[in-house]
């Protein structure tokens, strides 16, 4: 008897595979006469590389049940299988080429360095929801990175969070393509400076204007992919429970909370006007 397969499946030897159309499983199958396949591709797959065990499909003669896979058949299932290969191969191939990519770019990005121009005007610390007074003047806002949008090389769109409102911020060149510009994702904390200025007609931000950025700094770096990694649009309802405190980061669930406080206050007020006490 030739050595067992190790993969979990003692009952089926390296040198036959079963395949059947009828009662066959890729997904549940082991390749035995009792849990067979349904395709031979499936067996190729399970196989893994030539030479190839003996495959048996089902007999279409009566009083037999299975017989060697034809040749024509075998032909066709190791073309799928090479084509697959291929596609495999070049996938691994592109993703490889991509990191070595990434890698150098990153090296280059770590010579790229930004400082805060002493010329400009200090930066004043302000709260998100107190920017429109100081239009026209140089800030330092800090928050969350709440959503990042790069467009090319040169220009990156970061949706910053504070606790108190949204901001929509601009950097561009060296800004962006520093190292902390290449790897910044998302909930990432930062120190953005830069001039308010109102959004030109026919934009839409939030508060009517967006920051400027002549200067960066990264407080804390978020792991990479951000709240995408836990959250998004099709996640379960058990999902989003269990990352509650992620939920209410978000615009629409925070404002919920917002109208839910102010309405309460709203109770409080009245009682404690009549003489009531909580």
């Amino acid at each position: 008897m030739a050595t067992e397969i190790t993969k979990g499946v003692d009952q089926v030897s390296v040198g036959e595979l079963y395949v059947s159309d009828k009662s066959g499983s890729d997904q549940d199958g082991d390749g035995s006469e009792d849990k067979p396949f349904k395709t031979p591709l499936k067996a190729l797959r399970f196989a893994g590389k030539e030479p190839f065990p003996t495959i048996y499909v089902e007999s279409q003669k009566e009083g037999e049940r299975w017989v060697v896979i034809s040749k024509t058949q075998m032909k066709n299932a190791k073309k799928a299988f090479n084509r697959e290969q291929m596609k495999n191969d070049g996938k691994e191939k592109k993703e490889a080429e991509d990191n070595e990519r990434r890698e150098k770019n990153l090296e280059e990005a770590k010579k790229i360095v930004i400082e805060n121009d002493p010329s400009l005007p200090e930066a004043e610390a302000v709260k998100i929801h107190r920017l429109e007074a100081k239009r026209g003047q140089r800030v330092k806002v800090f928050g969350w990175v709440h959503r990042l949008r790069r467009q090319g090389k040169n220009l990156m769109f970061i949706v910053l969070r504070d606790g108190t409102g949204f901001l929509q911020s601009v950097l561009s060149d060296k800004l962006c393509q520093c190292y902390n510009g290449l790897v910044l994702s998302t909930e990432s904390t930062v120190a953005l400076y830069g001039t308010i200025t109102p959004v030109p007609d026919g934009k839409q931000a939030p508060g009517g204007h967006e920051l400027h950025c002549d200067f960066w700094e990264l407080v804390g770096l978020a792991p990479a992919g951000g709240a995408d990694n836990l959250l998004n649009e099709e996640s379960d309802v058990d999902v989003q429970l269990n990352n509650r405190h992620m939920m209410i980061r978000g615009e629409n669930i925070s404002k919920i909370l917002r109208v839910r406080s102010t309405v309460t206050q709203c109770f409080r007020d009245h009682f404690f006007s009549c003489g009531y006490y909580e």
